[in-house]
Parts: structure tokens; sequence; C-alpha cells
């Protein structure tokens, strides 16, 4: 049985060929090595412009009077940040719990080998706490305590 003629064949119904769409070419990017201390200070300086845009308008002598569009990144606090690490010190939260995973490790007081496995991880997440607010606030590792 033969189709009849009202249907094309599967080769006429293909999609005409199109042109490739065109895109704009981008220039390449222009890449800088920073220290952390360096990009910390930048991201401040650039409060709530991109870090690419910041950088731009200082190399170029720009006055960006563009619309900025929001960060998409919280802005920091670098006070609190700093407030928080110096209630860190000041509780001596990290010494109380090491001296507590010794005490525990030393058979001074009753405990199981996950509750000093407890301990010892208690103790490295503050102390992993800390070293990420001296990050955060663009401080040397030895800076705060």
């Amino acid at each position: 049985m033969s189709a009849p003629s009202a249907y094309k064949s599967f080769n006429d119904c293909a999609p005409a060929s199109r042109k490739p769409a065109t895109r704009a070419k981008r220039p390449a990017p222009f890449s800088i090595r920073l220290t952390t201390e360096e990009r910390a200070l930048l991201k401040r300086k650039a409060g709530n412009r991109s870090l690419g845009a910041y950088i731009r308008s200082k190399l170029l002598d720009e006055k960006d009077t563009r619309p900025r569009r929001p960060s998409k990144a919280p802005a920091i606090d670098y006070v609190a940040l700093g407030q928080v690490l110096g209630m860190l010190g000041k509780s001596e939260l990290a010494t109380n719990l090491c001296l507590l995973a010794v005490a525990a490790e030393a058979g001074n007081f009753a405990a199981s080998e996950a509750e000093r496995a407890m301990l010892r991880a208690a103790c490295e997440d503050v102390q992993d706490m800390r070293i990420q607010l001296v990050k955060a606030l663009g401080l040397k590792p030895g800076a705060a305590s």
C-alpha cells in the first residue's frame, strides 16, 4: 500500500539547514596571581562591585558610572568576624576542650572511645573555625589569638 500523495518523504521533512549562530568574539582573559591578603584587601575595597570590575576601573582610570549589579556574594562584616575571633580566644573554648580530651585519654574520667573521638573532633573543629576566621579577615595565621 502506497502512502497518499499528501505525505512527503522523510527527507523532505528534514529542517532546512541553518547558518551556525555567530558568537561575539570575547577577548582573552588576563590572569594575575595575588596572595590571600592582597585578594582580601581588593575585595574589601571593591565593596559591592565584582572584583574584576573594581580592578578594571582602577587599572584603566575609569569612573565607573554604569549601574552596579548587587553582588551575589553576601557582604563580609569584618568587624563581626573580628569580634567572633576575639570571643573564641577569650572563651578559651579550644583550651578547655583540649584539656578534657587529654583527661579522657589519661583515664581521669570515664569516657568511651566514641566520646574521646568526639572530643578530639571538637578540638579540631574549633581550631578549623579559628583558621577560617583568620583567613576571612585577611590576617596571617599567627597574627590573631
